[in-house]
């Protein structure tokens, strides 16, 4: 027989579908919470398959509620709930959530698009319940399969440079200690970015060369508490310094974001480099390079926030380089 209405379906019960909710809430939150993959985030399995699943069974509970337009509203109220739960209660990091943001939305929506035109397909075929809601029990199973199969098998590294360049009204000489040692950076300095203004990033607040076991090492400071090395590796008084990034605490995963470690399964920030060249009457060119390494299905993605976020990072140091060279010499010493 042809049903009428969704309420007259055998299948029509929110609580089945409420209740596959919930459990693949609690599955898809313990692969990120309780095993705490770092590079979970990343793959094909959690940036689609998880969001369209969460957002088809979203909307089987939608139908209930609100029929037709359920299939929008139910997925849209959802993660209007998730995102600002991970961000307070799980105190997930902005990051993460402006990377995953775009993905989880789309697929969402596309999910509750797909749950709806099967749906619609089920009545015409009168599809008996139990089947519905083995295809339910697949939006749960497919996405943890998936994510144990990109787990199991992970991609290659990749190789990748940021790059940024200023000019400044300074005599080499001048910009020359700056680039050794920046001290008591006042949160006025440098420039309004997406990275430090909106992700929240922490802006850099210090950075001192000091000789330890016979070594340069750059002590740098970002805001109150993140906290990192740069070991030099050459130098070049007047003209280059380059470094090797070191991370010898969890304070960038603390206090910016935790699933994404800057030495760790997915990232890898390696190497930094600042070239300064003189170009006559009294002007310099000063070149940040930074290179970083990353490993993910999305590479290419995440790639565009590297180059969006380091290169924010890089032009909010050089403008303070910038601004101090322009308006007096400094006065920079090595400790140690």
């Amino acid at each position: 027989m042809a049903y009428l209405d969704d309420q007259d379906r055998p299948s029509a019960h929110p609580g089945f579908a409420i209740g596959m909710l919930a459990l693949a809430l609690i599955s898809f939150g313990s692969l990120f919470y309780v095993w705490d993959f770092e590079g979970a985030f990343a793959g094909y399995a959690a940036l689609f398959l998880m969001p369209f699943s969460l957002g088809a069974l979203a909307a089987q509970i939608g139908f209930f509620q609100f029929h037709k337009m359920g299939c929008l509203i139910a997925p849209t109220a959802l993660f209007a709930i998730i995102f600002p739960f991970v961000y307070f209660g799980m105190a997930e990091g902005l990051v993460c959530i402006l990377i995953v943001l775009p993905f989880w939305v789309a697929a969402g929506l596309g999910g509750a698009l797909s749950a709806y035109i099967m749906r619609k397909q089920a009545e015409r075929d009168e599809v008996e319940a139990n089947q519905e809601r083995f295809r339910s029990t697949g939006w749960i199973i497919l996405p943890i399969a998936l994510f144990m199969i990109e787990e199991s098998a992970p991609p290659a590294w990749t190789d990748h440079t940021v790059t940024r360049e200023i000019e400044i009204d300074a005599p080499a000489e001048t910009i020359w200690p700056l680039l050794v040692s920046i001290p008591d950076i006042g949160s006025e300095e440098g420039l309004p970015n997406f990275t430090h203004d909106i992700a929240g990033v922490a802006r850099p607040s210090e950075a001192k060369l000091v000789r330890r076991d016979g070594e340069l090492v750059r002590l740098a400071s970002w805001g109150e508490h993140i906290r990192f090395e740069e070991r030099i590796t050459s130098i070049e008084p007047g003209r280059t310094i380059g470094w090797d990034f070191a991370f010898p605490d969890d304070s960038i995963q603390k206090y910016t974001d935790r699933h994404i470690a800057p030495q760790g399964t997915m990232l890898h920030i390696e190497s930094g480099r600042y070239d300064l060249r003189s170009t006559g009457d009294r002007r310099s060119t000063l070149t940040l390079t930074t290179r970083y390494r990353i490993r993910s299905r999305m590479g290419f993605y995440l790639e565009l926030w590297g180059e969006r976020m380091l290169g924010d990072v890089q032009e909010n140091v050089l403008a303070i380089v910038k601004q101090r060279s322009e308006a007096r010499p400094p006065d920079v010493r090595v400790a140690g």
